[in-house]
C-alpha cells in the first residue's frame, strides 16, 4: 500500500512458473527493483520500480508481465461540438462566381464542408490531404491524380493524402467533404 502523497504504480508480475531464473531482468532493472531469490527473479523492491519495460522485453521466457493500466490525461483541445444539420440542402450554396464551400466544422485535425457546384463549374485539381468525398445530388466527374470517376447521388470517393483531386459538374452537384489531417 502506497504511503500518504505516493501513488500506487502497478509493478512487473514475474510468473514463477515460466521464470527461468537467466536473470537478464535483474541485470537491466534501472532502479534495481527486481532481484534473484534463488533461481527465479522477484519484485524485492516496488517502491523503486518506475516500469521502464526493460525487464518485459528482454525476459526470453516471457514471464513479466504487467497488469493492463488506463492513464488518463485531460488535455485541452481544439474539440468539435455534436452538431446537427436536419437539411444539408440548406448550406448548399450555388454561386455564378464559382463554388462557395460551407464549413459545417473544423479543428486541426479535421474539415468537414459541403460544396456545390452550378452546371459547367470546376474545382481544379490540386493536392490536398486524406479525404473522403460523398456525393448528395447532381452528375459530374472527379478526378484523382490521373483516374477520372464518373460522380452522382450515393457516390463516395476516398483520396490518400498529397492526391490531386478536382471536381467538375455535369448538372448542379453538392458533395460533403472531410478533409483529415
Amino acid at each position: 500500500m502506497a504511503q500518504p502523497g505516493q501513488e500506487e504504480r502497478p509493478v512487473p508480475i514475474i510468473d514463477a512458473n515460466r521464470c527461468t531464473g537467466c536473470g537478464m531482468c535483474v541485470v537491466v532493472c534501472p532502479t534495481d527493483a527486481l532481484a534473484m531469490r534463488g533461481a527465479i527473479a522477484v519484485v524485492a523492491n516496488p517502491q523503486a520500480c518506475t516500469y521502464t519495460g526493460d525487464c518485459e522485453r528482454i525476459c526470453p521466457a516471457q514471464a513479466i508481465s504487467r497488469l493492463f493500466q488506463i492513464i488518463y490525461i485531460h488535455k485541452e483541445t481544439n474539440m468539435i461540438q455534436s452538431t446537427f444539420y436536419p437539411d444539408w440542402r440548406e448550406k448548399a450554396i450555388f454561386s455564378s462566381v464559382g463554388p462557395q464551400p460551407q464549413i459545417l466544422a473544423e479543428n486541426e485535425k479535421l474539415k468537414v464542408i459541403v460544396g456545390s457546384l452550378d452546371v459547367g463549374q470546376k474545382i481544379p485539381l490540386h493536392p490536398e490531404a486524406l479525404a473522403v468525398y460523398h456525393f448528395l445530388e447532381g452528375t459530374g466527374w472527379m478526378t484523382v491524380d490521373d483516374e477520372r470517376y464518373p460522380v452522382s447521388s450515393g457516390a463516395t470517393v476516398i483520396t490518400p493524402e498529397g492526391a490531386k483531386r478536382g471536381v467538375e459538374a455535369e448538372t448542379r452537384l453538392v458533395f460533403l467533404a472531410a478533409r483529415i489531417a
